[in-house]
């Protein structure tokens, strides 16, 4: 058996993965991430005066700080006795004084002496005491500056403290010294007199912490239209937090936008799933037509959240947010699936489009975006697009697309004047200015929808109008293959699709795809033309010499032989399955009678067709078209009344049989039908009127041609004999 014919309808899990991944997609299209955030730093020069897009109040981590580091600042330091400073000092002096001792000791020059001892930082007096003193003197010097220095030091100074200690010295110093041995040991202490007491580094932090965490948080208050910063003014940090908490700078992501983008995700997408799960809308019958529908639905959304920040909130009223051509997604998807689809596509895809414009106002530099704009972007993206799904629905020439862009345009721009009329800001410029970008938007939409027409139906297995256009051009090569092997069957194909055509436009169905099925729906019998009675000679049948059995397996060849063809060349899978249903499982009845009168017990299986019954509204009208011309050609009275009883006897017949039970028509759908059968069959086998014999003149000059061998001469202008006298004579 050849399973073909209309796919399952679209399962549960089918259309819950799509929903999944056109979710994923919306997710990804919508993720608040935008462009054209302004970008300043601290010392930057402001050129141009900047106010709040909104009002928002926070508490400022700038001032807050300051606060902070000031209170901690006027904390004084925690100051403890640090003992290593007198053993430090002690054994500075030490070696200050072995330098010294060095000086003394050296035989070079008194002016080089000097010129050392100077640069150890003692005066000139200092100098020739050192010098002029003997070595017990200089001990006793060395001793007493250990003795005042271990005193001063051994107490807790601070740095008041230390500069007192040094400004004692003199009077510490042993009185029996004279001046200028006093004035020298002074002079080797006093630089070594430091603070004993250190700062605790410890409790000096936990003394600042205490001050910073008792400092309140600063809030800053900000009103919608208040200055952030004037022109010409120096960007600080204060203004970079105002300005980023207004929205105007970039950000980490907030998590509750993006819980947003999730939610209305998956709304989005489960509007259209739901859509297509319920409804299971003819065109969509694949995985790949569901891929090729969640793409197109995503890509308009991700365009538009890129450009809607670039040109709003619109200051300069051009209404540039209107000028892109998302019509073209609806427009496609009617064009390639179903218009079903593509009318809630443009509904969800317009509410997620205004729903964009919510997050706008934190990328605005000036101003927020109003309800006007917001109501305005709903309008023109959800309902203009929906004139053009009504133009291009069954399109079958591209002129329609030009024509469905300028529909969209023209409800567009209704739409935008609609709402002009309640703008406070309105200007007479405005609608020039809407006028040029709806014309723009929805003429380019047509365009571009047009172009992708071809190109993502080849990509995603979609049969488009093109296609059917092109195969049901009488030259092409298939049909010029049957016209030249089967022209019987090539005849019969062509009054078929006539008969069929009217009947699926009547009734609803695809008359393009009907027709363009019923030219191919015999297409196998050119593998053996001669074995079906149109091809065959008057009198000439080679299945006389057949059994019933052999004959019906050669008939039933011809939907074998005409898939396999089919599917060499290429053919849409919705022109294929014309091939099988349009016999669906009924017997080669000719034959299967034949070998019934044999033998009453014969297998009715050997004799059926493989099937499988019409899927489809359109192959079952083909099934019908194909059983009334066949009968209606094999009877031997056309009289209308003939006619009528045909039709009607083959439509019951194929009721009885089940053989519609698939195909969705109704019993209205079939009186129409019927009706329309009978009206074109009448047209076809039309009564004619009888001519009379030839008169003898026409005889005459007919005779006359023979023997002259050229075109008979004017009956006016000479007589018979006339005419042959003088042909002779020149």
């Amino acid at each position: 058996m050849i399973q073909r014919g209309k796919p399952r309808p679209l399962s549960l899990v089918a259309t819950a993965v799509f929903g999944a991944a056109l979710a994923a997609l919306l997710a990804v299209a919508l993720f608040p991430i935008f462009p054209h955030r302004l970008n300043i730093r601290v010392g930057d020069i402001a050129s141009r005066t900047i106010r709040a897009p909104r009002s928002v109040s926070f508490v400022s981590s700038v001032l807050t700080k300051q606060r902070q580091d000031e209170a901690a600042n006027a904390v004084p330091p925690s100051l403890t006795f640090d003992a290593s400073v007198r053993t430090n000092q002690l054994q500075a002096y030490n070696r200050l004084t072995a330098q010294v001792s060095q000086v003394r000791a050296q035989t070079t020059d008194a002016a080089r002496k000097r010129d050392q001892l100077a640069a150890l930082q003692l005066s000139s007096r200092s100098i020739d005491t050192v010098l002029a003193l003997s070595d017990a003197r200089w001990a006793a010097v060395i001793a007493e500056g250990q003795r005042v220095l271990g005193l001063d030091l051994g107490v807790s100074l601070d740095s008041n403290g230390a500069r007192q200690a040094k400004d004692g010295v003199d009077a510490v110093i042993a009185p029996s010294f004279s001046a200028d041995e006093a004035l020298l040991t002074a002079e080797l202490v006093r630089p070594l007199i430091v603070p004993t007491l250190v700062v605790d580094a410890q409790k000096t932090a936990q003394a600042q912490a205490a001050a910073r965490a008792a400092v309140p948080p600063e809030r800053i208050s900000i009103e919608k239209n208040d200055v952030i910063l004037d022109a010409g003014s120096r960007v600080d940090s204060v203004a970079i937090e105002k300005l980023r908490a207004v929205g105007l700078l970039s950000r980490p992501v907030d998590w509750r936008n993006v819980m947003a983008v999730l939610l209305i995700s998956v709304i989005a997408a489960g509007a259209i799933a739901g859509f297509v799960y319920i409804m299971q809308p003819g065109g969509i019958t694949s995985e790949r037509h569901l891929i090729a529908l969640a793409l197109v639905t995503a890509a308009p959304l991700l365009v538009a959240k890129f450009y809607l920040p670039l040109v709003l909130p619109d200051e300069h009223r051009h209404f540039l947010a209107f000028i892109l051509p998302l019509a073209a997604a609806p427009i496609l998807i009617a064009a390639l699936l179903e218009a079903e689809v593509a009318v809630v596509v443009a509904a969800v895809v317009g509410a997620l489009i205004a729903f964009i414009s919510i997050f706008l106002p934190n990328v605005s530099l000036v101003a927020a975006i109003s309800s006007t704009d917001t109501v305005r972007l709903l309008l023109v993206y959800a309902f203009g697009p929906i004139a053009g799904i009504f133009l291009v629905h069954r399109a079958n020439r591209l002129s329609r697309y030009l024509t469905a862009g300028l529909a969209v345009s023209a409800v567009s721009y209704v739409a935008l004047v609609a709402t002009w009329f309640v703008d406070a800001d309105r200007q007479i410029g405005d609608l020039g200015w809407m006028a040029l970008s709806t014309g723009i938007g929805g003429v380019s939409a047509g365009v571009l929808a047009a172009g992708a027409f071809v190109t993502v139906g080849v990509l995603f297995g979609v049969t488009t109008r093109l296609q059917l256009m092109e195969l049901s051009q009488l030259n092409a090569p298939l049909l010029r293959r049957l016209q030249d092997e089967a022209p019987g069957t090539f005849h019969h194909s062509i009054i078929v699709g006539n008969l069929a055509e009217r009947a699926a436009d009547l009734v609803g169905a695809d008359p393009l795809l009907t027709r363009v099925g019923c030219y191919y729906h015999d297409i196998g019998k050119v593998m053996q033309p001669g074995m079906y009675i149109e091809n065959q000679p008057a009198g000439e049948s080679p299945h006389d010499e057949m059994t019933p059995e052999e004959s019906a397996a050669v008939i039933q060849q011809h939907v074998t032989n005409g898939l396999d063809l089919a599917r060499k060349e290429r053919l849409p899978e919705r022109v294929q399955a014309f091939i099988p249903e349009h016999h669906g499982t009924r017997l080669v009845t000719y034959f299967y009678r034949t070998a019934a009168e044999r033998d009453p017990n014969v297998d009715p299986a050997r004799f059926q067709y493989p099937g499988p019954r019409p899927q489809s509204r359109e192959t079952a009208i083909v099934m019908l078209a194909d059983s009334t011309e066949a009968m209606v050609r094999s009877s031997s009275d056309r009289s209308p009344e003939r006619i009528d009883q045909l039709v009607d006897e083959v439509i019951a017949e194929r009721v009885s049989e089940g053989q519609l039970d698939e195909s969705d028509l109704t019993l209205r759908d079939l009186r129409t039908i019927a009706t329309s059968f009978k009206s074109t069959m009448r047209a076809v086998y039309h009564p004619r009127v009888a001519y009379p014999e030839p008169t003898p003149l026409e005889t005459r000059r007919r005779l006359l041609r023979l023997r002259l061998g050229g075109p008979a001469p004017r009956p006016d202008v000479l007589e018979p004999g006339q005419r042959g006298k003088r042909k002779f004579e020149r």
